[in-house]
């Protein structure tokens, strides 16, 4: 019991003694970097331009030169910045849907009921295009293309007097479709 002391007090000892010893940090402010780089560094000497002055004869008068036309036009676009903005026109026609929302008014099994919703929609809203779509067991009727989660809810509430189970979801949209609606339309 005694040599098991003896062992802890040593052990306490060593660690008090490595704590409290003095330890040498090298300081960052008193070893200062110093290097000539100049020899490496590039140099550069400058020439002036050399312009050359014609001796104009004695006796002509002096003309001023025509301004550039192109210069002096306020909106003047070069060349290659007309293609940029054609190829550019181009890429964007070219983009046929977008990200955007759809109403979907039915949801269930029963085929009879998915065209009636159909056929609801083309009466009431002939500007607004009806999707059905099929996955076995269930029919799902999505309505219109909206850019915009405000024009959906305008029709939202006209749909919900006859479907109130009626949902805006994101959805994939048809550009030209979803500038055709009006969401300021009233049912008939």
């Amino acid at each position: 019991m005694l040599k098991k002391n003896f062992l802890w007090a040593l052990h306490l000892f060593i660690i008090i003694l490595a704590g409290c010893s003095k330890k040498s940090v090298v300081s960052s402010s008193s070893a200062e970097y110093k290097e000539d780089l100049s020899l490496v560094r590039p140099r550069f000497e400058y020439v002036e331009p050399a312009t050359e002055k014609r001796a104009e004869p004695i006796g002509t008068p002096k003309t001023t030169p025509a301004p550039r036309t192109n210069v002096d036009k306020p909106l003047y676009v070069n060349k290659r910045l007309e293609t940029v903005l054609d190829t550019l026109a181009k890429h964007n026609k070219s983009i046929r849907y977008i990200n955007g929302f759809r109403i979907q008014m039915y949801v269930g099994n029963v085929r009879q009921e998915a065209d009636a919703a159909k056929s609801y929609i083309y009466q009431s809203f002939p500007d607004l295009n009806p999707y059905v779509s099929y996955t076995q067991p269930t029919y799902r009727v999505k309505v219109g293309d909206f850019m915009y989660r405000s024009d959906a809810e305008q029709y939202l509430e006209l749909i919900r007097e006859q479907y109130s189970s009626a949902v805006i979801l994101a959805d994939r949209v048809d550009i030209k479709r979803s500038l055709m609606v009006n969401p300021t339309a009233e049912s008939n």
